[in-house]
């Protein structure tokens, strides 16, 4: 039976939220509620296979944007040990052992068992770092472990793709197949370089010169699409296409405003990948083999978490932390479901197998936001001592007790200015373009954004910041800032201008605001010169 698509989005969607409202009550994550609401709505409506592709291409192809958009060079620079070092280790230790065991369980070619083992490797970037953000733990040493492995796990999930696809095509020639893949990379290289740096940023900038947020949306994605479908040309994935459309975005003036434009929508995003996860799972098929996939899904997490622990240990990272850390990457990630998805249309491994891993899967990334919840107590159970060092604070990409400037007009250009003279740290934003790219000429650290919008100001650190000058003289617009300044950092001392005072009154009745009004300064500047000269002894003598 032929399902219209819109019904089928009504399903999805009215289904999430019976499931996701109650759920909330308890604190479990969206994501759960997602699921399950794949689960339930596949095994409710009979779907045409196409819609499934449909949503789960999608999905992906958003979810790998998301993670390019966050991806920094200078991230990796600061946490090379973590990314590169525990990250290589972690992936090749569980992904050789688990094919290893998968080799000997199920007779599979080692080659193939090793890319199970691969995907099996892989934890869940959505779920972790989205809990992470959510408990404040991002900052803390074994915060920093795990994104330093679930980077390096999203960059090992290309070369995972390519091994299957050679694999895969076994009737041709292996050099003529790894010189066309490593051609097509060249290109693909070559292609987001020049893109990257010439056409991508005249798109964007177009876009911005409307003033018009929904048309600044539609050029990222436009951005993230051609990137996207470049890559498929060259026989390449669209993810990996969307992966490296995020990080020509990530590398411009624009990517805060990006980011905080994208935020209310990421969440959503990542549901209709996670419902299409839930899409996938046979009821039938889970209870029928029940037991075999608990087994498996504990034996690959209790593998997980050993292997993690004691590559940490080997470099002498501290017990808390190395338990902590080995923990939240227990589970198997999402890109697994690819990889899995993947080696089953290539007839390497049976449809059942597939099936198998794909539950146990999502039964990991269940229990994962319980996990991780309760770390503290979980490594407990193992050291009692708390380390001074779990609370530490590591921000690589973040600044604090820094100065936010909102408008880099001549004000603000002139603050900018004085700031950087006193040495102090500061960080201005402008949603004129010709703005920011007059202070980068100048050297200034400013970006383009809206400083009203509360998710670019959580970007640029409000939470931290010693305090926010706001140079703007539109009443409502600075109303609007001083709103969701105050609101996400009571505690923070605000600068603001008033062109009269209705709205001298109108700003100061806010917590910790300070208004300055430019019109009576002059005015009294002025009084003050014209006193000067008449009481002058020249003046006085005429």
């Amino acid at each position: 039976m032929e399902i219209n698509p819109i019904f089928l989005f009504v399903a999805i969607f009215g289904i999430a939220l019976l499931f996701n409202i109650p759920l909330s009550k308890l604190k479990i994550p969206p994501i759960i509620g997602y699921i399950v609401t794949g689960v339930v709505v596949t095994n409710i409506i009979p779907l045409d296979h196409h819609y499934l592709e449909i949503v789960a291409e999608v999905g992906i192809v958003l979810l790998m944007f998301l993670i390019g958009l966050e991806f920094s060079i200078e991230k990796l620079k600061l946490m090379k040990r973590e990314v590169f070092l525990f990250g290589t280790l972690e992936m090749s230790i569980v992904g050789l052992v688990l094919g290893g065991v998968f080799t000997l369980l199920f007779s599979l070619p080692f080659k193939i068992a090793v890319l199970v083992g691969g995907g099996l490797a892989l934890s869940s970037t959505a779920i972790v770092l989205k809990l992470l953000n959510e408990n404040r733990e991002v900052g803390k040493p074994y915060g920093r472990v795990v994104v330093g492995i679930l980077l390096f796990q999203d960059i090992a999930v290309i070369p995972l793709l390519i091994a299957i696809s050679i694999i895969a095509n076994k009737d041709q020639h292996l050099l003529p197949m790894v010189l066309r893949t490593a051609g097509a990379f060249i290109v693909l290289g070559l292609f987001t370089y020049f893109y990257g740096r010439y056409l991508a940023p005249l798109i964007i900038k177009a876009a911005t010169k409307t003033k018009s947020d929904e048309i600044f949306i539609v050029s990222i994605l436009v951005v993230v699409l051609i990137a996207a479908s470049v890559a498929h040309l060259l026989n390449l994935s669209y993810t990996l296409g969307a992966f490296l459309g995020g990080m020509v975005l990530s590398e411009t003036q624009y990517k805060y405003q990006i980011e905080a434009n994208l935020i209310p929508f990421r969440d959503l995003l990542l549901g209709i990948f996670f419902v299409s996860v839930g899409l996938n799972i046979d009821l039938k098929f889970a209870l029928s083999h029940l037991w075999a996939i608990l087994g498996l899904t504990v034996g690959v997490m209790v593998l997980k978490i050993v292997a993690i622990y004691f590559i940490l240990k080997l470099f002498k990272t501290p017990t808390r932390v190395s338990i902590k850390s080995a923990f939240a990457l227990s589970q198997i990630g999402e890109f697994a479901f690819v990889i899995f998805t993947l080696l089953l249309q290539s007839h390497l491994i049976p449809s059942y197998l597939a099936m198998e891993l794909i539950v146990a899967a999502v039964i990991s990334m269940i229990l994962t936001p319980f996990i991780v919840t309760n770390l503290y107590k979980i490594a407990d159970l193992f050291e009692k001592k708390e380390l001074k060092g779990e609370v530490y604070q590591f921000q690589p990409a973040e600044v604090s007790n820094h100065i936010i400037i909102i408008g880099y007009e001549e004000i603000g250009e002139w603050v900018a200015h004085k700031l950087t003279e006193q040495a102090i740290p500061y960080v201005a934003v402008d949603r004129q373009i010709e703005n920011v790219e007059r202070g980068i000429e100048r050297g200034d650290n400013v970006v383009f954004g809206n400083g009203a919008d509360p998710h670019l100001l959580r970007e640029l650190s409000v939470e931290t910041a010693r305090a926010v000058i706001v140079t703007t003289l539109h009443q409502e617009h600075t109303q609007l800032i001083l709103e969701n300044v105050t609101r996400l950092n009571p505690n923070v001392e605000v600068i603001a201008l008033a062109n009269s005072q209705l709205e001298e009154e109108l700003y100061r009745s806010m917590k910790k605001v300070a208004v300055i009004n430019p019109s009576r300064l002059i005015a009294r500047r002025l009084i003050e010169t014209i006193l000067q000269i008449l009481n002058s002894p020249k003046s006085q003598k005429g």
